[in-house]
């Protein structure tokens, strides 16, 4: 993540997307982004934590505080210290499953089917 933000140049926001979202659809994607774009000074994430979680997207005003932390937390932190009103949390029940141990990455070998996303 800290590599990606340093060489984001001057974009104004960044999508954080972790690759083990194995079942993630382009359409849930794509309406993440869409509604981003209504109000692009907020963080707009997943609605699979609490507070937010991957995919997201973070403004660029957030990337001092997204370089500075440290540990395995990731933004977890920043994202619960938001106020609600800078966070926007999106239903994207594709984002749920992920691939953490072999028998999830079995699971999503079952599950994926060539050409649908």
């Amino acid at each position: 993540m800290r590599c990606g933000l340093k060489h984001s140049g001057y974009c104004s926001a960044v999508l954080l997307m972790p690759v083990d979202l194995a079942a993630l659809k382009l359409r849930e994607l794509k309406g993440l982004v869409s509604r981003w774009r209504g109000a692009p000074g907020r963080v707009f994430a997943s609605r699979t934590a609490e507070y937010g979680g991957a995919p997201l997207i973070l403004p660029a005003r957030l990337f001092p505080r997204a370089l500075g932390i440290e540990g395995d937390m990731g933004l977890r932190g920043l994202l619960a210290a938001l106020p609600a009103a800078q966070r926007v949390l999106v239903d994207l029940p594709s984002a749920r499953p992920d691939v953490d141990t072999v028998a999830d990455l079995a699971a999503a070998r079952r599950r994926w089917i060539p050409g649908a996303y």
